[in-house]
């Protein structure tokens, strides 16, 4: 995108760093049903902010950490919905809403995290998908 807006204004595009830098609490999510349900592409998006054609990295220092934009897929998205009080988070007496992953993601590479095939997904306490 900097071949088009330049090196700065494109450094500026998608400023989750900078939101949550600020305090804001970001969400995050697919855009399912315009987009495929998948969190990987985004999440590995905020880590990197790598441009698809090129592969230029653009702002850096606005990378978000792995931390913070699952946690914008996660609890803080479950705030925004107005559900926190019961989902986001595993913890007791809250909607089980998870996947299993075949590895963990904290210590990977950010560039792996598309690679990650989801193992177990759980909804509402039930199994909906198995691989």
């Amino acid at each position: 995108m900097d071949v088009v807006v330049g090196p700065v204004r494109s450094a500026y595009q998608w400023p989750v760093r900078s939101a949550l830098d600020a305090g804001a609490r970001v969400c995050a999510s697919s855009d399912a049903p315009i987009t495929e349900p998948d969190w990987r592409p985004g999440v590995a998006s905020m880590t990197l902010r790598e441009s698809k054609a090129r592969g230029r990295t653009s702002g850096p220092e606005r990378c978000v950490p792995l931390a913070d934009a699952l946690r914008a897929c996660t609890s803080t998205a479950a705030g925004q919905g107005f559900a926190d009080d019961f989902k986001g988070t595993l913890e007791p007496e809250r909607a089980a809403d998870l996947c299993a992953l075949d590895r963990p993601l904290l210590d990977l590479d950010p560039h792996e995290i598309t690679r990650v095939q989801v193992d177990l997904t759980v909804f509402d306490g039930r199994v909906v998908f198995e691989r």
